[in-house]
């Protein structure tokens, strides 16, 4: 059914957004209890812009499908190389599942 809009909703939206005051609205699963535990970080939609965006590390992201088996192939790789990196401070090894 549709609906008329609420212009004293939309009239706080454009404020908000105009004020700088608006927060985003990303569709994501909660943070991980552990997703800085092992080697390779599990990164989620409200935790990715804090990790790849710090400028004092070099992030290195693997984007993938759990159904793929290109990244089923590349898992095990990955996680050497998470491994390899986990005691320098300046390289992240991360992973994101790209359908949650």
């Amino acid at each position: 059914d549709f609906q008329e809009p609420d212009v004293d909703k939309l009239k706080g939206f454009l404020t908000s957004y105009v004020d700088g005051t608006l927060q985003p609205h990303r569709n994501s699963e909660e943070i991980p209890s552990d997703w800085n535990a092992n080697p390779v970080k599990v990164l989620v939609g409200k935790n990715f812009a804090d990790v790849v965006h710090d400028e004092n590390e070099n992030v290195f992201v693997e984007f993938y499908a759990p159904w793929c088996g290109h990244c089923k192939q590349l898992a095990p790789i990955w996680d050497q190389l998470g491994e390899h990196f986990k005691e320098n401070e300046d390289v992240t090894i991360a992973k994101m599942e790209t359908l949650q």
